[in-house]
């Protein structure tokens, strides 16, 4: 998809991409706020039944990928003494939210038997699969960045290929745990996804899915500008509903847990209110301060972070956080995993869907 089809004007109430509902509402035209690399404009709908959040018209895969600047992916830096320090320094905090997401794991493990076999899907530069190893886990990952997985190999010595999603990079392997952090709502396609996921777990293994979570309080409140939008990188938004949907339709049974992500709940709310600041969004921009401004500003965004974590847990406590956590498996009559969440279905049995939409707020 080039400029000039983005410019064009969108097809009016398109289908949803999940419940294939028709007409959806046109909520926002949006820019890329993170990195300003994607020129021109994206339109945002809101789908009617589901309430997920996605881009339209989507983009080709080659348009997607030149989406994402080359330092996307977090690798260690040692360009200079002070560089190296700061690097150090986001790598043990790196560690230490990161963390969070191995406690996920290894209680979704416990359900699941005595296999400690795990595949990171979009595993980046590896820091989920490092600490997973730590704790007992038998390490493996993939992602389609080739920057990502040499970097997981030299700082960690992962078992990490270079693949994308329908490849057979791990073909003839099966793992008890499958894990994608934060890859749904990147993909044109997350049914296939899913699907794919599926074909590469053990029988009665897990999925653990985590997303951000477009019914939350922080997208009611920044609507278009919520950093967990990242127009445009980000094409399909989940609702609880439309993700326990697609999880269905891809013939998976789940349980979404309204649980507080100490990496990303905090951190969105902060790159909300100041993209600027955002580690990501500087690391990827072409122009950058010297080593002492860039100290200076990593130290303003943790500060601002250490801000969010009061209100983000709070969203969370209220069953509206930030993200979305989901554990799934294939349905095999287990009715544990038929259940769902209380938090998530007595808030959407109050209201109606049009009652929904108008809770999810107003888009700017």
């Amino acid at each position: 998809m080039t400029s000039d089809q983005r410019a064009a004007k969108p097809e009016l109430e398109p289908p949803c991409p999940i419940c294939v509902a028709p007409g959806a509402r046109m909520i926002a035209v949006a820019h890329d706020r993170l990195f300003g690399i994607a020129f021109g404009n994206f339109h945002l709908y809101r789908c009617r039944s589901c309430g997920c959040v996605f881009q339209h018209p989507l983009p080709d895969s080659a348009t997607l990928a030149s989406f994402y600047p080359r330092q996307y992916w977090w690798s260690e830096s040692r360009q200079s003494r002070f560089s190296s320090v700061l690097s150090r320094m986001e790598r043990a905090y790196r560690e230490f939210v990161a963390l969070d997401h191995v406690r996920f794991l290894e209680r979704c493990a416990a359900g699941a038997g005595s296999g400690r076999s795990l595949l990171d899907i979009g595993c980046g530069s590896g820091t989920f699969l490092h600490l997973a190893r730590r704790r007992g886990f038998l390490p493996h990952g993939m992602d389609v960045s080739a920057r990502a997985v040499a970097a997981a190999r030299e700082q960690y010595g992962l078992a990490v290929r270079q693949g994308e999603i329908g490849s057979d990079v791990w073909k003839g392997r099966d793992f008890d745990l499958v894990t994608m952090f934060h890859v749904l709502e990147h993909l044109p396609d997350p049914r296939r996804a899913i699907t794919y996921a599926g074909g590469l777990l053990k029988p009665g293994g897990r999925l653990i899915l985590q997303v951000p979570n477009v019914a939350s309080l922080q997208a009611r409140i920044f609507g278009a500008r919520w950093y967990g939008l990242d127009v445009p990188r980000h094409l399909i938004n989940f609702t609880p509903q439309a993700l326990r949907l697609l999880l269905g339709q891809a013939g998976f049974s789940c349980k979404l847990v309204p649980r507080f992500s100490l990496r990303d709940n905090p951190a969105s709310l902060a790159s909300s209110l100041a993209i600027g600041l955002d580690p990501i969004g500087r690391r990827g921009r072409e122009k950058r301060s010297n080593a002492i401004m860039e100290g200076a500003l990593e130290i303003c965004y943790f500060g601002l972070v250490l801000l969010a974590l009061l209100p983000a847990l709070i969203e969370s406590l209220c069953g509206r956080g930030g993200t979305l956590w989901a554990e799934a498996r294939r349905k095999i009559g287990d009715s544990r995993f038929e259940i769902r969440d209380s938090r998530f279905e007595n808030f959407e049995s109050r209201i109606s869907n049009r009652q929904f939409l108008r809770v999810l707020g107003s888009w700017r």
